[in-house]
């Protein structure tokens, strides 16, 4: 079956919607650590390059900009300062790198790279970390105000104005005997991912003539038989990276495997019941969906754990859904009239390599939790 992939989608859902912002900007500044390899290999970065694109279409999320690190509350002579410190997981080393929170208004920046990756995985992806440091002093009487009016304005800027929670930081702070509770949202502003770079898992980073025969790079044509869609990973890790699975709003949504969003409780038919996999990143293997391209085709979910080698994932109604649920805004997508639901059950996966949600990296001290497994 012959699949035109990105301009379908993008024409698709730019008719629906002229007023798309494009949020994600994928960062190939890490990748000469792996011999270049996006910049050697043109149809591999068109292919990541289309699935952010495709996101991009789909999200319509006002998000503010962040300017500094640093957010100030104070009331009369009394202040709180809190330092944030933004990290994410280099793509190609696997390190913690600190990064410079200078983030444009509709920005989400993710960097992207090639690792070698153990076992059945084809690819991590996941936000950034954040930690908080706090300084301050002053007078008892002021101090619960000082702490609020610091809460409010780290909120509303690194909150971000929209989009998802994807951590959330709580407590108490102490000045002499008076304790002021905060609570501080980390919204979606960095993210990370990568692709196996090892595929025979032997410890060597594979030739170039390996990493063709493993990987399907052309997101313009069919996959071929026996290898794997490097766009069908590079859109779940995406989304991943924007807090499908790994935020603190996902977890809101989630009873163990049961989904409490209304969204997509309403578009697998007003059951949330098993809706999540045992893992708790997920959508449920098997569940069924009509994809946004090809006349609403029905697919397993691209956002359930697992790929088929030889084929392609498309994002569906239900990956849509679910991105409402954890805060997106979305560019409405017609639901289609009538469909042919067939039996459609996907017994074996015969791929070598399966879909992992997100990236467990080393945390420095008061890491948000959300950065991934």
């Amino acid at each position: 079956m012959t699949i035109a992939r990105a301009t379908t989608a993008i024409t698709l859902l730019l008719v629906l919607s002229q007023s798309c912002r494009a949020v994600i900007i994928l960062d190939y500044s890490h990748d000469l650590a792996t011999d270049n390899f996006f910049g050697s290999t043109a149809t591999a970065k068109a292919a990541v390059d289309a699935a952010a694109a495709d996101i991009n279409a789909l999200i319509s999320t006002t998000l503010s900009p962040i300017a500094s690190n640093q957010v100030v509350g104070t009331s009369g002579s009394t202040s709180l300062t809190l330092n944030w410190n933004w990290s994410y997981t280099n793509p190609s080393s696997g390190a913690s790198e600190a990064f410079t929170p200078l983030i444009g208004a509709n920005e989400v920046r993710i960097f992207v790279g090639m690792q070698e990756l153990a076992g059945n995985t084809l690819g991590q992806g996941g936000p950034g970390g954040v930690s908080v440091g706090f300084s301050g002093g002053g007078y008892e009487s002021e101090w619960v105000d000082a702490v609020a009016d610091a809460e409010s304005k780290s909120n509303a800027t690194f909150g971000r104005g929209g989009g998802p929670t994807i951590s959330n930081i709580s407590g108490g702070l102490t000045l002499n005997a008076t304790t002021a509770n905060i609570s501080l949202d980390h919204g979606s502003a960095l993210g990370n991912l990568w692709f196996d770079i090892d595929t025979d898992n032997d410890t060597v980073t594979d030739s170039a003539a390996e990493l063709a025969d493993f990987w399907h790079f052309d997101h313009t044509s069919a996959v071929e038989p026996g290898k794997n869609d490097l766009y069908s990973v590079a859109l779940h890790e995406i989304l991943h990276a924007l807090g499908i699975g790994t935020s603190e709003s996902w977890e809101e949504e989630r009873n163990g495997t049961e989904w409490l969003g209304t969204e997509a409780i309403a578009e697998n038919g007003g059951s949330g019941i098993d809706l999540v996999d045992s893992g708790g990143g997920h959508i449920a293997s098997n569940t069924i969906s009509p994809r946004l391209s090809d006349d609403m085709i029905m697919q397993e979910a691209l956002m359930s754990p697992l790929l088929i080698t030889g084929t392609r994932k498309e994002l569906t109604l239900m990956d849509i859904a679910f991105a409402r649920d954890i805060g997106w805004d979305v560019v409405a997508v017609p639901e289609p009239s009538a469909f042919l639901f067939v039996g459609l059950v996907a017994a074996a996966y015969f791929s070598r390599k399966g879909l992992q949600g997100k990236q467990v990296a080393k945390k420095p001290q008061c890491v948000l939790p959300g950065s991934g497994y």
